[in-house]
């Protein structure tokens, strides 16, 4: 993306970034750091952060559909940029067509994110 890591680490970070995606709608931020919203695919959903600025790391356990999957999220520089690395582990009791759903829901987000970003928000 053509952002600094920090524009990009702060827009991963707040909830309005996850509704520009299109997948998560009606979010909001709990008392405890984490974030509820309607999810497209797994309806209701929270996510926990468990972020490292420092290290670009903004890795999030996503609980939905009765599941709960660990995400890792790497931000790197790179020229001027940003590239972002999404690392997703299949839980144990999703089946490999119920993962390729999900992955293929998060294809559009991506291409709204980095549009957004590259976009001047922030």
């Amino acid at each position: 993306m053509n952002r600094s890591i920090d524009d990009v680490f702060d827009f991963f970070n707040d909830p309005m970034g996850m509704e520009i995606g299109g997948a998560a709608k009606s979010v909001t931020k709990d008392n405890d750091g984490s974030w509820t919203f309607d999810h497209s695919i797994a309806g209701e959903s929270r996510i926990k952060h468990a972020p490292i600025r420092e290290a670009g790391v903004l890795d999030h356990v996503f609980t939905g559909e009765g599941l709960e999957w660990n995400v890792y999220v790497r931000m790197i520089p790179n020229y001027g940029g940003t590239t972002v690395v999404w690392t997703f582990v299949k839980p144990d009791g999703l089946s490999d067509e119920q993962f390729g759903r999900q992955l293929r829901g998060f294809d559009p987000g991506i291409i709204l994110w980095k549009q957004a970003l590259e976009g001047g928000r922030n």
